[in-house]
């Protein structure tokens, strides 16, 4: 059946987008033509799951919901299988309130989360993905480009490596890769003694820090000192020393940064080992997120020498 939909003259690439009735599509399409690919097949969300069971065929693949009662645990769970044994592209885009379930059910190697995304944004989350076609990208002018996302995977890398050096252990150096991001094991763990090591700051002091970095933003414009790397650390330490746990939406907001920007970072600084997943035992639609050992040993290990420096942290 699907077959026939998909034509096999030659193109660039397909993408094949399933989508919600509330979404309209044409974001999507308007990526998919501009980095020279056609969109093809269109799919509800109810023809999505047997599309995918039917020997799909496609260079990449999109889901895009228009509330959180539209997302759908087991669809998003088999597209991202589906993605990850085939080595292409999978794209889950939806609002904010969407994006806790969105992160529990989609965590392939090949999965972006993209939250209410702007055709420049969906460009750019296409271009990234360096397709072997060498496909061509409009020009654009845009914070969001592909040399800016280079970038920021290179200053993670960087950040990864500082907070490693810091470290009283070691943390593998791992660089910028694809990888999956695996739910914390279940597994006994020693007490952590880091607090009895280190003289460590109080959660009101680093609450204290972001209250101060947030002022900036009533003199000047936000975006100018956007540093997301910086604010989702700082208030993951913070909520590790308070033991409270940390959902997705809430690190996005953290972020202070559009909500696209900061999942691209989440899952980046994931992928170098800063941040881990952990599954919410009383829901399954949900994950939180947590400073590594490595990375808190790091920032505590950076809080000290700040310290002994007579040094402000802000």
């Amino acid at each position: 059946m699907w077959d026939s939909i998909l034509t096999r003259e030659a193109v660039v690439g397909r993408a094949a987008l399933i989508k919600s009735e509330g979404c309209a599509g044409d974001g999507v399409r308007q990526a998919v033509e501009a980095v020279g690919w056609r969109l093809a097949p269109e799919l509800s969300l109810a023809e999505g799951m047997g599309w995918l069971s039917e020997n799909a065929v496609a260079d990449a693949l999109m889901i895009d919901v228009s509330g959180e009662d539209e997302v759908e645990p087991f669809l998003l769970r088999a597209a991202d299988a589906f993605c990850t044994l085939r080595s292409i592209p999978l794209h889950v885009s939806g609002p904010l309130a969407a994006v806790d379930t969105m992160a529990a059910c989609v965590n392939g190697r090949q999965a972006t989360w993209l939250c209410d995304p702007s055709p420049a944004e969906r460009i750019a989350a296409l271009a990234i993905e360096r397709d072997p076609r060498n496909f061509t990208l409009n020009d654009i002018s845009t914070d969001m480009d592909p040399h800016r996302l280079r970038r920021l995977a290179d200053e993670v890398s960087r950040i990864a490596r500082a907070l490693s050096n810091l470290s009283a252990v070691d943390v593998p150096d791992i660089g910028y890769r694809h990888q999956g991001v695996s739910d914390v094991q279940q597994s006994f763990r020693a007490e952590n003694t880091l607090e009895l090591e280190l003289a460590m700051p109080s959660p009101e002091e680093i609450r204290k820090i972001l209250r101060l970095r947030r002022l900036r933003d009533q003199y000047f414009a936000p975006d100018l000192f956007a540093d997301p790397a910086w604010d989702m650390l700082l208030d993951l330490m913070a909520a590790r020393l308070e033991r409270v746990q940390v959902a997705v939406s809430s690190l996005c907001i953290a972020a202070a940064v559009p909500p696209t920007t900061a999942l691209r970072w989440i899952k980046t600084m994931s992928d170098n080992a800063l941040f881990e997943r952990c599954a919410d035992p009383d829901d399954g639609r949900r994950i939180f997120i947590r400073l590594s050992d490595g990375a808190m040993r790091g920032m505590a290990r950076y809080f000290e020498s700040a310290k002994k420096a007579g040094g402000l942290v802000i």
